[in-house]
């Protein structure tokens, strides 16, 4: 459901599908063109999602909870080469495996950097609005912003679950309160699945890589030992062991 307020008066701009579904956000921005909705003078549009799932739109922002979006923008064709500098850049930056990034756009948007899911999440990385604006990414349609802002927020759950990559990853699909709620993967048989296809892409990008190049760090139980490897496979199978991208 949505709900739009323009200047200060709401309005309901809720769209029910055959069938009784809820049209997801993402789609009724390019229906309802939310863009003319915006007050020509203030020129910009705000959002947020309450607790009950709903999203509400305003260009006169009288909440915290909002968060400036600008106009949908017009999608930005890169290159296959293109897009895999972007990986490396962001993967260094944010010292995230590119192998990794790179399953996970496989799996999120098959590379497709105009994908849309029905739940509203956007481009390579399919970034939720919510995610996108809080990781200041403007047009998540643009593939270098977002590359950048899913990068950077593998990264953070990355950090947020000490490494382990499985709860990050299940944290990426399902969402990190999810996720520490239930103090591991939660019970929702599309995030197992979500896990398994990522992995085993990462395995399949990690096999291609010239060399064996990249190196990453190992930390032992208890974090008294430290290892750099750029075998890491041998530690990945047990739990614990802490295997991070260090370069």
């Amino acid at each position: 459901m949505l709900f739009v307020s323009r200047s200060v008066r709401w309005m309901n701009c809720a769209f029910r599908m055959p069938g009784g579904r809820w049209i997801s956000w993402a789609v009724v921005l390019v229906i309802c063109g939310l863009a003319g909705w915006v007050d020509p003078v203030r020129g910009e549009l705000y959002q947020f999602t309450d607790t009950h799932g709903v999203a509400h739109f305003t260009n006169v922002p009288t909440d915290p909870r909002y968060r400036r979006l600008q106009k949908p923008a017009a999608m930005i064709s890169i290159s296959p080469d293109e897009i895999h500098q972007t990986i490396l850049s962001a993967s260094r930056r944010y010292r995230v495996d590119p192998a990794l990034v790179k399953a996970v756009i496989k799996v999120e948007s098959d590379f497709n950097p105009r994908a849309v899911s029905s739940a509203g999440a956007m481009g390579l990385m399919q970034l939720m609005p919510a995610t996108a604006s809080d990781l200041d990414v403007q047009n998540p349609f643009n593939p270098t912003e977002n590359i950048s802002g899913g990068v950077k927020h593998l990264s953070d759950l990355l950090s947020r679950f000490n490494s382990d990559l499985t709860l990050a990853l299940a944290a990426y699909h399902a969402g990190a309160k999810r996720v520490e709620s239930y103090g591991q993967v939660p019970p929702i048989e599309k995030t197992h699945r979500y896990i398994q296809k990522v992995m085993a892409a990462y395995k399949t990008y990690r096999g291609k890589e010239p060399a064996r190049t990249s190196v990453y760090q190992v930390v032992s139980p208890g974090g008294g030992h430290v290892i750099y490897t750029n075998v890491p496979e041998q530690y990945q199978d047990t739990r614990r062991y802490r295997v991070a991208y260090a370069q």
